[in-house]
């Protein structure tokens, strides 16, 4: 009977520490696919307003976000898959640093597009590996990763198809994010919150509704900045929210 005990102990141990250990690989890949992103939209930006430096300033800080993130999931991880999604995930984030040190142009926009989408289908594929048996809140946190990830990548093409890249296929690409982003909503919506972030979830809906109306009259982009404003509403509010689903886990 104690041998079984304390197997059981033994194997319960184990399974925390993988578990602890899954948490952190997911978060992880989660700021790669965000980062991803969010690195795509910015250099889309920079290549509309090459002069201005500070574009180019936050470029470079994201990128050290990226890299924190793969070196982090490179020490906690065995899977020998994540590893090698790992090594071209790095791979790609030195060749994004290089194309920072070249001037921007056309070419090089529609290249860090597709980088946006290597880092994506990398990140989705170790999440993949990671993956557990979420508790509610958990889903609920996930819900809301999730959304601030649409947020950026619709901004991405958003941006991306004022500049005129592959107008058509951008188009479809962010009116399909925006699609799932109102899918969210309606579980998010549907969650009981405290009164305070009731407040929060209301002003999401609210900016949400606004930041589509800005995205229905694309045309000739310079930099909207009553979209950003509300993109950066949206998720300053959304990470409150968010807060809250990960302590109550």
């Amino acid at each position: 009977m104690k041998k079984i005990l304390t197997i059981m102990a033994i194997f319960s141990t184990l399974l925390f520490a993988s578990t602890r250990g899954d948490v952190k690989v997911i978060e992880a890949s989660e700021n790669i696919r965000l980062f991803g992103q969010r690195i795509a939209k910015d250099y889309l930006f920079y290549y509309k307003n090459p002069k201005k430096m500070a574009l180019k300033n936050k470029l470079y800080q994201d990128i050290k976000i990226l890299e924190k993130s793969i070196i982090e999931i490179a020490t906690i991880t065995n899977n020998k898959n994540s590893k090698n999604i790992l090594d071209f995930l790095a791979y790609n984030k030195d060749e994004i640093k290089t194309l920072l040190n070249k001037k921007v142009d056309r070419e090089k926009s529609i290249l860090m597009l597709d980088y946006g989408e290597t880092f994506l289908e990398g990140a989705n594929s170790i999440f993949d590996e990671h993956k557990y048996e979420f508790s509610n809140e958990e889903k609920m946190l996930m819900l809301f990763k999730n959304l601030e990830y649409l947020i950026e990548r619709i901004s991405k093409y958003y941006v991306a198809s004022a500049l005129n890249l592959d107008k058509k296929n951008n188009l479809k690409s962010m009116k399909e994010s925006i699609s799932n982003v109102e899918i969210i909503l309606i579980d998010i919506n549907a969650y009981s919150y405290p009164s305070n972030l009731s407040t929060e979830v209301e002003k999401v809906n609210r900016v949400w509704k606004r930041y589509k109306h800005f995205l229905s009259e694309l045309g000739e982009l310079s930099v909207p900045n009553l979209m950003l404003s509300s993109e950066g509403i949206l998720e300053s509010a959304i990470k409150k929210i968010a807060l809250y689903h990960k302590q109550n886990q």
